[in-house]
């Protein structure tokens, strides 16, 4: 898996490449400067000679952008470098490509404000390089740079960034103040948090990474606890030849109520699609006739509610049975929150000892009682979305969850010894051992009731296959977004509905893991 860095953690692994492996910083410099250039320059026209303006800082991004400009320039394209400070402020690995674009005779403006800038920039530009400020920025920009910044943003020009948009903090999902808004961002190595998370996410582009000769065992330092899920990661459950119903798991979901029983057919069949051998789902008797039309390979255990319609103590003693047979509980979709259900589900849990998907009305219930989860679960699968998850946090407002929910989704998970599926976009798994793996797959399609409902299933159904639960949370949470991606580009994200992840994943399958 590809590792997400922090900038500390970046920083650390070039200097120990630089000193204890002893390649030159200047050579990290030019792979990350060619590695640019590559994907620079298939961005750029090829029916005539493009022009590219390339914007310096003082440091080693500015670097970067030098050894751009000079394979450019080498490669017949016209280029234009304005630096951002004083030629004698230029230092270190940095000076040394200074020295050599001067060298080749490419042409370099020194600013030292916007007027100057504006004097000599050509407005005809194909596009515009992006190597003003690194990963080291914290906190809004302001003066020249800002100005810069806001300039580069007035343009019609393609803009690449290299390794962050300038203004923005690689260890932030939050933008303060102005950034670049970049067509594409080329990092170097591994990816950064800005990379990945919403709302800096926007200002990225397309991300590119991009090897500049640090070993692979370093990247993979087991200091650095947050990883990115792609297809090469995911393996589905084993299926041998001589697999029956038995083997293959069995799921009980506890979901549904008066007005949603759409909520337990999606987690119900999703469970059995994704390659459950028997599930079962518990619903009232009230609903039976409906699911069991709805449903046909699924198994419908009906149990007696009394005047209220919805699951309750009551109706404990009908479900002892099904609870005993399952080997993956799934619980809360379309439950209900009345006080009756509520304890009552709470009642299930006290007691339930085996893999558990816990979603949506369950989470309610546990958020409201959470000494439930002062003993450790660490075979439970929560799965809430963001605001869900606020609700376990009552003294975290919603910008600081905003700003550190990865941070809070691993200490929450270590703290309760447990899994967690936080769903957003992107989506992500935290484990007990302090592990976050974070999904690279599914669109804004996603954002349709029931979808949510959907994943639940799948977790469940990986589950019961046998895949220990960090495995069968970010599979499933891969695949689901996968489906969704699938799904978009063969219709919209506009008309994605939550069936449509149910249908499509047999072909989503077959097409990407056959």
């Amino acid at each position: 898996m590809l590792k997400i860095v922090r900038s500390d953690q970046m920083r650390e692994m070039d200097r120990f490449t630089i000193e204890e492996l002893g390649v030159p910083g200047v050579v990290l410099m030019e792979n990350a400067g060619v590695g640019s250039y590559r994907i620079i320059r298939e961005m750029l026209p090829t029916d005539r000679v493009p022009l590219v303006s390339i914007f310096c800082g003082k440091g080693n991004n500015g670097g970067d952008g030098l050894v751009v400009a000079r394979h450019l320039w080498d490669d017949g394209v016209a280029v234009e470098v304005f630096i951002f400070g004083k030629e004698e402020e230029i230092r270190g690995d940095a000076r040394t490509n200074l020295n050599i674009v001067q060298n080749f005779g490419i042409p370099v403006q020194f600013v030292s404000n916007l007027q100057q800038l504006q004097n000599h920039f050509d407005p005809s530009t194909d596009l515009v390089v992006d190597a003003l400020l690194g990963t080291g920025i914290k906190g809004a920009v302001y003066g020249l740079m800002k100005e810069a910044i806001e300039f580069i943003n007035s343009l019609d020009a393609m803009v690449v960034s290299i390794d962050v948009p300038s203004g923005l903090n690689a260890d932030s999902p939050v933008v303060e103040g102005v950034a670049v808004s970049a067509d594409a961002t080329v990092t170097m190595a591994l990816p950064k948090h800005c990379h990945l998370f919403y709302p800096a996410r926007e200002f990225v582009g397309d991300l590119h990474v991009v090897d500049i000769g640090i070993p692979h065992y370093v990247r993979q330092s087991e200091g650095v606890k947050i990883q990115l899920v792609e297809d090469a990661d995911i393996e589905l459950p084993a299926r041998p030849e001589y697999a029956h119903k038995y083997t293959c798991g069995k799921v009980a979901v506890l979901a549904g109520s008066p007005g949603f029983t759409g909520a337990a057919a999606l987690t119900a069949e999703a469970a059995l699609r994704i390659g459950a051998g028997l599930v079962k789902l518990a619903v009232p008797e009230s609903l039976n006739p409906i699911l069991e039309t709805k449903l046909t390979e699924v198994i419908t255990v009906p149990y007696t509610t009394g005047k209220s319609g919805q699951f309750n103590e009551h109706s404990l003693a009908e479900l002892e049975e099904l609870l005993e047979w399952c080997d993956v509980l799934a619980i809360g979709p379309g439950l209900g929150r009345g006080p009756e259900t509520q304890k009552a589900i709470l009642a299930v849990l006290e007691k339930f000892t085996k893999p558990a998907v816990i979603d949506a009305d369950a989470l309610f219930a546990l958020a409201n009682q959470p000494l439930i989860l002062n003993q450790p679960h660490p075979q439970w699968v929560l799965t809430p979305h963001h605001g869900e998850f606020r609700r376990f946090l009552p003294e975290i407002g919603k910008e600081e969850l905003q700003r550190d929910f990865v941070k809070l989704a691993q200490e929450t998970a270590g703290k309760f010894q447990l899994h967690l599926l936080l769903k957003g976009a992107p989506s992500l798994v935290a484990t007990p051992e302090g592990e976050v793996f974070v999904n690279s797959t599914g669109n804004a399609g996603l954002a349709s009731g029931g979808t949510g409902d959907v994943l639940t299933g799948m977790v469940a159904g990986l589950l019961a296959q046998g895949l220990p639960p960090q495995q069968a949370a970010y599979t499933a949470n891969f695949l689901h977004g996968l489906v969704a991606d699938e799904v978009a580009d063969q219709e919209s994200i506009y008309t994605l509905v939550a069936g449509d992840l149910i249908r499509h994943l047999g072909p989503v399958l077959n097409k990407y893991f056959g």
